[in-house]
């Protein structure tokens, strides 16, 4: 059996292992800063009643129009059960509403409200606080890379959400 030299021990691993762990401490790190997003974001939306995924879903219904739940599914890479639950508890609050689609009459589209868009408005602007707050550490420059790279991202994990 040959032994290994101290150099051979302490080589890089191959690239293709090498690009497999940046990949995998890209996804943790990801997850990390996603999990402590999460969190920040999350009490700034219950200030106002809402936790981050009723903020999520009603920002989305306010930018896009009115849409179908199945839009908001891709658009928020959610499940349908997650976003059946969400939109029952906007629903509720009488923060958004139902109508029906004027091309397809068996379709469904959500739209906020009055008092929807106005608690919409006053969360927005405090998620804008934190996110400036947040995102200090980073110039202009790196934000404008940074958000190129995870739209990149989003487009894939899209993609990849329509395939199966």
């Amino acid at each position: 059996m040959k032994q290994m030299s101290s150099k051979e021990e302490t080589a890089a691993p191959p690239q293709s292992l090498q690009h497999k762990q940046m990949e995998a401490q890209l996804v943790q790190l990801l997850i990390k800063s996603g999990l402590f997003l999460h969190r920040e974001i999350n009490q700034v939306c219950q200030s106002y009643g809402l936790n981050i995924n009723q903020f999520c879903v009603i920002n989305e219904i306010v930018l896009q129009g009115p849409v179908t739940q199945k839009m908001l599914c891709e658009r928020l890479l959610s499940e349908k059960s997650n976003i059946s639950k969400i939109v029952k508890t906007l629903l509720d609050k009488k923060l958004i509403s139902v109508s029906v689609a004027p091309n397809d009459r068996r379709s469904t589209l959500l739209i906020e409200t009055a008092p929807g868009a106005e608690l919409w408005r006053d969360c927005l602007q405090r998620f804008y606080d934190s996110s400036t707050e947040l995102m200090a550490i980073l110039s202009d420059k790196e934000t404008e890379k940074t958000l190129k790279l995870i739209k990149k991202l989003e487009r894939a994990f899209i993609q990849n959400i329509a395939k199966k």
